[in-house]
């Protein structure tokens, strides 16, 4: 039997949500399996996820709104008092 889960009003396969959040499906299933919420199970990193770095699976609500279309800025310029902090 395929089962969907409820997630931010829509309905979706355990392997999308993996896709959505990026966060593997087994995990996923374990976190269900333990009694997290689908929003806990999809939207806590797993251990191997919370590391510094650039994140490219940020759902289209989340981020900082550049999404693929942010570029280098080689020209970027930073005030004196700054400089001098």
């Amino acid at each position: 039997m395929i089962r969907l889960y409820e997630f931010r009003g829509h309905r979706y396969l355990l392997r999308e949500l993996s896709e959505i959040s990026g966060v593997e499906h087994k995990v996923i299933y374990a976190r269900l399996k333990e009694g997290w919420s689908v929003e806990q199970a999809v939207c806590i990193p797993s251990v191997q996820q919370r590391r510094a770095g650039v994140v490219f699976n940020f759902l289209p609500v989340e981020g900082t709104g550049a999404g693929s279309t942010a570029q280098e800025s080689p020209e970027i310029t930073f005030s004196e008092k700054a400089e001098n902090a």
